[in-house]
């Protein structure tokens, strides 16, 4: 699967939604989750699941005494290692091994990861597992409501193979131990900026308590 990630799925809007992924603007794509971080969590272990060029590493490296990074594109983490050279980064594919020890992270984003994997309650859990108890997790993802049934064929990524319905995501997250602390809704416009209130997808703001 490593192969279909490639320098083309970043660029040009071949097989993404993406025209370049140079262009985003992690201050103002990631702001919400930059600004929770900042206020719920200082120091100790973080790690971006599906975390492409790195850029969301380099915004929150401040925040946090070890940073690290996984894609599945070798592609991706040849880029992040320019951007963030001193965190620890490896190609991880979801759907195989998943290389991170249990409760070992006080912090973990998997934002608009989860979709790409063929088992989604498993990967799920395995990313749940990797957070310390008390610890956060961040995630977002497509779902299945109105927007994806009505315009679902501008999705252009053939490799979005797991769209849960919100229920079905919630009960996942629960059976794994997180409660909900915030839940936002946006449409994305291919990592230039995200129109709120539109449930094309959720982005969830998790706190693990057993």
């Amino acid at each position: 699967m490593d192969e279909f990630f490639d320098k083309d799925y970043f660029f040009g809007n071949k097989k993404s939604n993406y025209a370049s992924y140079d262009e985003i603007n992690p201050q103002l794509y990631f702001r919400d989750v930059l600004q929770f971080i900042e206020g719920h969590h200082k120091g100790g272990r973080y790690i971006d699941i599906g975390c492409a060029f790195g850029f969301l590493i380099r915004e929150v490296s401040p925040f946090f005494d070890e940073t690290y990074g996984c894609d599945i594109s070798s592609y991706a983490i040849e880029r992040a290692r320019k951007n963030v050279p001193k965190a620890g980064l490896e190609v991880v594919d979801l759907d195989n091994a998943f290389p991170y020890p249990k409760s070992h992270f006080d912090t973990v984003t998997a934002l608009d990861v989860l979709e790409h994997t063929r088992n989604l309650d498993g990967n799920l859990e395995k990313i749940c597992s990797a957070v310390k108890e008390s610890g956060y997790l961040i995630l977002s993802l497509p779902i299945d409501a109105w927007p994806r049934r009505l315009f679902g064929f501008l999705d252009k990524d053939k490799s979005h193979v797991s769209i849960p319905k919100e229920r079905e995501l919630v009960g996942m997250i629960e059976n794994n131990g997180f409660k909900i602390l915030d839940k936002r809704h946006f449409a994305p416009l291919p990592h230039v900026y995200k129109l709120s209130h539109i449930p094309a997808e959720v982005e969830l703001f998790l706190q693990k308590v057993k």
